[in-house]
């Protein structure tokens, strides 16, 4: 979906091409705290990510270090919440072992960068979700063996951000709901108050093994596990005040992405991880 409209801006766009530049990186700021994640944490416009992904530089689009695409709204709340600079490295398509660039990478890429190293005091990993639905809907691979080595994945990662980062605190951050409790969605929201729950959608064990993959990584690895489930219960994909837009959602709080979250989800979950 990024991608087709990504290419339907780029061709409206090229007379602007070249307007601007990229701003210059950040200098390191002792005891920053260094967040990495994808899409849900990066939370592009389509201006930023087609700035990002296209290398082009268009009015208004905004690009993070590592340059990819994002608001800075999840990485700034963090910040805010934990009184630290805050390092973006996020990347819509981003995973720990699938497609886009993997978390590892990114962890390589802060620490060249000069980001992630002695100093960092916290490390955040938010990542997962692109590591699951395509081995169902592509592989037929079963839902035990996708959490098996999507946990394999967090834990060479969490203990590589130990190795560049050894006296940061290192937070991985589970999603927040996003089904019912019966595994059901809501992708067509266009009544308010009224969300349509999809009667063929399920991901009720899709959702479940992103969450215990991170947890089970985080005991692994002796590392903070930030469980978002409990404070999120009542903001679901179904319910009248969700942190995570349909498909077709004209009720739903302002958001940049479908299928992602609400500027208040963003809001309320990187405070949450801040204060963790």
């Amino acid at each position: 979906m990024l991608k087709k409209l990504a290419r339907t801006l780029v061709a409206a766009s090229a007379a602007v091409a070249a307007v601007g530049g990229l701003a210059p990186a950040a200098q390191a700021v002792p005891g920053n705290t260094v967040v990495l994640g994808d899409s849900l944490a990066a939370n592009p416009t389509i201006v930023d990510y087609v700035s990002g992904k296209g290398n082009i530089p268009l009015p208004g689009g905004r690009v993070n270090t590592m340059g990819c695409g994002t608001d800075f709204r999840f990485s700034n709340a963090i910040g805010a919440a934990n009184g630290t600079p805050a390092a973006n490295f996020t990347c819509a398509g981003a995973s720990y072992r699938t497609g886009g660039i993997h978390m590892m990478d990114q962890l390589n890429l802060a620490a060249e960068k000069g980001e992630l190293n002695g100093a960092t005091k916290q490390v955040v990993l938010f990542s997962g979700a692109n590591d699951t639905y395509p081995y169902v809907i592509n592989d037929k691979m079963p839902v035990p063996q996708i959490k098996a080595n999507l946990q394999a994945s967090m834990r060479d990662a969490i203990n590589r951000a130990k190795q560049l980062a050894p006296n940061a605190r290192i937070k991985v951050v589970g999603y927040p709901t996003i089904s019912t409790p019966e595994g059901k969605v809501c992708l067509l929201n266009v009544i308010p108050g009224q969300p349509t729950q999809d009667a063929f959608t399920n991901i009720r064990e899709i959702e479940d093994a992103a969450q215990w993959a991170a947890v089970d990584a985080a005991k692994e690895t002796g590392t903070q596990f930030v469980d978002l489930k409990p404070m999120s219960a009542a903001h679901g994909m179904c319910s009248n005040d969700r942190w995570i837009a349909g498909i077709i959602d004209t009720t739903a709080g302002p958001h940049n992405l479908i299928l992602h979250m609400t500027d208040a989800g963003l809001d309320a979950v990187g405070a949450a991880v801040g204060r963790a």
